[in-house]
């Protein structure tokens, strides 16, 4: 591959499923799925394998859809503690091939390997890989191989189950593009209908996008900039393999008594984190490149999603702002919540940020806000870090 860099994205396939096969071969090419199971059939299917799948089944149907659908369904009760078992053996074992490992979520990782390639093809090390994944353990996988992270995760989604997909720049607009613009990695239901009214389609109308202007109106300058990149191939972010690590980040999250499937609830919750967050790096003196959202769901199935930004911040308003958007890109009605959570990573100094002003800003607001802030880290200071924080309100004009 003609790239400065070789990023693998390795995807366990139905991975719940899967386990549950490697546990009980007498499973293998019988249609299953992962759900909670009673009398009524009112569970939600969590995971179905690809035998089941090719009736129709699909994650999150209730169970009694799915046996509509295929009535010698065999429903499988889910073993939390199993899965976890196994996504540890997968991590343990491609950490044998590079330390340059960025967990994406319990069954899907970036891996770095372009100093790899000095010793072995990019595409025998994805068949090494995939191999040793189902013979030993018995758990298929899909490997997207590309220059940066985005393509790779792209390149794993187009051939499932046990897929190898090379993906190069070059061959975007015959591999990315024809794709509608909802199986872009980063569209998701909040931004699919903004996008396909101003008549982006497909992921190549989104390449080929004229009007930048109409598309940062839209969706915002940040998410307008990384989807045009991302839509013509470019990512410059690194495989990051503090995203998991206490020391290079600061993290704090909440478990819930009982699963959430209110979003208010939820939002609620992620402003409170977001103070704390934000409390905590300004006493390291940090500020934060990246912010993320943390979700779990009720079968413990995990996401972490981020945003990078341009100007490092410790602001809690702006984090907890970062995360309701990518909250609501991901939250779809009916999700029940187990936990949420905030992660900020890519941390600098504050010291060596300076604050970058437009000449629209209004000097008499920046003072303003600025000695509010201060007067808010010393009563914080003084009284403890939850004793005052600043509101938040939903602002909606009235009808002229």
């Amino acid at each position: 591959m003609n790239s400065s860099k070789i990023i693998f994205h390795i995807d366990m396939n139905a991975f719940f499923a899967s386990v549950e096969t490697a546990l009980n071969p007498n499973l293998k090419d019988k249609p299953i799925a992962v759900a909670h199971n009673d009398p009524l059939y009112r569970g939600i299917i969590l995971s179905p394998n690809y035998e089941a799948r090719k009736y129709g089944i699909r994650t999150t149907m209730l169970v009694k859809e799915a046996m509509l659908l295929c009535n010698n369904l065999i429903i499988v009760e889910p073993k939390m503690e199993k899965y976890k078992e196994y996504s540890n053996k997968f991590f343990e074992y491609l950490y044998t091939i590079t330390d340059i490992i960025e967990i994406a979520s319990i069954d899907e990782a970036y891996m770095d390997v372009t100093e790899k390639f000095k010793q072995i093809h990019p595409i025998d090390l994805a068949n090494l890989i995939q191999r040793k994944l189902y013979n030993d353990f018995k758990l298929p996988s899909s490997i997207g191989i590309a220059p940066n992270k985005f393509l790779a995760k792209m390149a794993s989604d187009l051939k499932k189950p046990m897929g190898i997909t090379v993906l190069r720049k070059r061959e975007i607009d015959k591999y990315l593009w024809p794709l509608s613009i909802d199986k872009m990695f980063g569209v998701g239901k909040k931004t699919k209908p903004k996008l396909e009214e101003i008549g982006i389609k497909t992921i190549g109308d989104l390449a080929n996008f004229k009007d930048f202007e109409l598309l940062k109106n839209t969706v915002g300058d940040l998410t307008a900039n990384s989807l045009y990149e991302h839509a013509n191939g470019n990512d410059n972010s690194i495989v990051d393999v503090n995203s998991y690590s206490e020391s290079q980040s600061v993290s704090n999250s909440h478990t819930f008594d009982n699963n959430v499937f209110d979003p208010e609830y939820a939002k609620k919750t992620l402003k409170v984190i977001a103070n704390t967050v934000s409390y905590r790096l300004k006493k390291e003196n940090k500020k934060a490149l990246t912010i993320g959202l943390i979700l779990k769901y009720s079968n413990f199935k995990q996401i972490n999603r981020s945003t990078g930004l341009e100007i490092a911040t410790n602001n809690d308003k702006e984090i907890y702002d970062i995360v309701e958007d990518i909250f609501d890109e991901y939250f779809t009605q009916g999700d029940m919540i187990r936990l949420v959570g905030i992660f900020a990573s890519r941390l600098e100094n504050a010291n060596d940020e300076v604050k970058q002003y437009s000449i629209f800003d209004d000097p008499e607001v920046i003072n303003k806000e600025d000695g509010i802030n201060r007067l808010l880290n010393n009563l914080k200071s003084e009284f403890g870090q939850n004793s005052i924080n600043l509101g938040y309100y939903n602002y909606k004009a009235k009808d002229e």
